[in-house]
């Protein structure tokens, strides 16, 4: 097949059925721990926000130091805290739903991905995946016939991926 991104790829699994090893429920995830920076990020960039807004201990420590009036009387500053808010809370929504919705989800013989291409998560069945392989060593290229679909896995463990194509009778291609 070829590749139309011009990145360098590697196939990693020929794709075989066997039913009776297949297990009906499977999901991955992203590893947890690498979602501490992002959530104290976002916690972060959220207290900032509500405590300007709110005159908190970190706004009164603010105008020891530099001249700030009241909250509001700026427009400028009070977009900006607004914003602050607005990323924060962003920050915080992403975070949360990457730790507790999975990368990959394998449920009978519909496999759930999310992409980075899609809004949503893409739905297909299992019997439809063409080829699999490993693009640029952090995306996992599922091939539906005409549709690409790349799922970032450089969060979640080579084990677990490898136990989903066992699982499938997926074969590593040497």
């Amino acid at each position: 097949m070829s590749n139309q991104y011009n990145f360098h790829t590697k196939t990693i699994a020929k794709l075989g059925y066997s039913d009776s090893l297949r297990e009906k429920y499977m999901k991955l995830y992203r590893d947890r721990s690498s979602l501490f920076l992002p959530f104290l990020r976002g916690s972060v960039l959220t207290y900032v926000g509500i405590d300007n807004i709110i005159t908190g201990p970190f706004r009164q420590l603010m105008i020891k130091y530099f001249r700030l009036g009241d909250f509001g009387t700026n427009a400028r500053e009070e977009y900006l805290y607004y914003l602050l808010l607005f990323f924060g809370l962003l920050q915080l929504f992403i975070t949360l739903q990457s730790a507790f919705q999975p990368v990959i989800e394998i449920i009978d013989t519909k496999v759930i991905l999310r992409t980075k291409e899609r809004t949503l998560s893409v739905i297909k069945n299992t019997f439809d995946i063409t080829n699999l392989e490993i693009v640029e060593d952090n995306f996992l290229q599922f091939s539906f016939g005409d549709e690409i679909y790349n799922v970032q896995v450089d969060d979640v463990s080579t084990k677990e991926i490898q136990e989903i194509f066992t699982s499938f009778n997926f074969y590593e291609e040497e």
